[in-house]
């Protein structure tokens, strides 16, 4: 894990606390053994070692993953904690977690997961957010992208009804409706849904909880293995468009569907062949690329052009798509991501002619239908 800004954030907090609790010592330890600090947020008390920290923001990390993003002043009562900071392991958390729920859930822990579930469903669970798992690496890895390890056991919280994960999603600062069945939340860095067949596995309705695995689970391991960044800002159209990339059975499945029609999300592309046939701007690539603004104003329309990018950039372009979220993944949580910078990095790795770009991408997507 890098850990960055220590001592510009122990300068904010000393100032702020008007008390010199930091020793240089510590600080120049902190470089190999990161310091824990127990400080009052609101109406909270956290532990946790600072991974950013300028004038204006202060990011830190907790035992378990969770992340606090906060403006300096927002926070009180520093404490420098004897003890240096080591992610919980998986028996910890797992403690943690049964506390946490209580009567009715089991956790079952599996090489990289930690799964809260309904008393009794281990195997229709644990063992799903596993395999993903295992695929992700393995799909990654083949096409030149070598992620890092995971700091942090990966937790996913499955309630056995919609009102009791409305419940959690609304302590959590998610607003929910029946029709979102889960969510990954890169600050408390769990995905939390709900059991649509209400513990009848064997309900057709079951394939729509596989799909949000699948999706949300995407996103939490990429965020958890350097693929993507929890501090930076990252690209909408990026992080989506894997995420709808994996729901194909031949990317999370490849061992049982090798074919290309299977690496194919079939309901994405047409969604996006329709948009583009019927309302998509012609050289709109740019706008695409530079902002999430498409997300927020045309969502139906959105997940299906950056599952279309993303699926055409890496079919055809992999060396420069690995260096591209490589790049991107890199970047300094110190700054935002203007629409120019955004623009400038994706130039620099698969070149500076977007309406060429425009044009074989269109015609890539657009011939699809005659390769399955």
């Amino acid at each position: 894990m890098k850990f960055l800004g220590l001592p510009l954030l122990c300068a904010t907090l000393v100032c702020l606390s008007n008390g010199p609790f930091f020793t240089s010592e510590a600080v120049a330890q902190s470089a190999t053994y990161p310091v824990m600090i127990q400080l009052d947020l609101k109406d909270e008390t956290i532990q946790a070692t600072p991974v950013l920290a300028t004038e204006q923001r202060v990011i830190m990390l907790g035992r378990d993953g969770r992340m606090w993003d906060f403006a300096p002043q927002n926070a009180s009562n520093f404490t420098q904690l004897a003890t240096s900071f080591r992610p919980l392991r998986q028996n910890e958390l797992r403690g943690d977690l049964l506390a946490e729920f209580g009567k009715g859930f089991d956790v079952t822990g599996t090489g990289n997961y930690l799964v809260v579930h309904p008393a009794g469903q281990k195997d229709e669970w644990a063992s799903q957010f596993e395999q993903l798992f295992r695929s992700f690496h393995q799909y990654f890895a083949a096409r030149g992208i070598h992620l890092q390890r995971n700091e942090f056991p990966l937790v996913a919280v499955v309630f056995p009804d919609f009102h009791s994960y409305q419940k959690y999603a609304a302590q959590d600062g998610m607003r929910v409706s029946p029709g979102l069945v889960g969510y990954y939340s890169s600050r408390t860095n769990r995905v939390a849904l709900y059991d649509v067949t209400h513990g009848h596995h064997d309900n057709p309705m079951w394939a729509e909880n596989m799909a949000t695995i699948i999706h949300e689970a995407t996103h939490q391991t990429a965020f958890n293995t350097g693929l993507h960044s929890r501090y930076a800002p990252q690209p909408k159209w990026l992080v989506e468009g894997l995420a709808t990339m994996f729901e194909a059975p031949g990317v999370w499945d490849s061992r049982n569907h090798g074919n290309f029609r299977d690496r194919v999300n079939k309901t994405r592309m047409l969604e996006f062949l329709e948009y583009a046939r019927t309302h998509r701007s012609a050289n709109s690539l740019a706008q695409f690329i530079a902002t999430d603004d498409a997300y927020y104003k045309r969502p139906a329309t959105a997940y299906g052009e950056g599952w279309a990018l993303v699926f055409y950039l890496i079919e055809t372009r992999p060396r420069e798509f690995a260096a591209y979220v490589r790049t991107v993944a890199a970047r300094s949580a110190e700054v935002g991501y203007t629409a120019e910078e955004r623009l400038r990095d994706f130039q620099d790795a698969f070149g500076s002619d977007l309406a060429q770009m425009e044009a074989y991408f269109l015609r890539y997507i657009t011939d699809l239908p005659n390769k399955m």
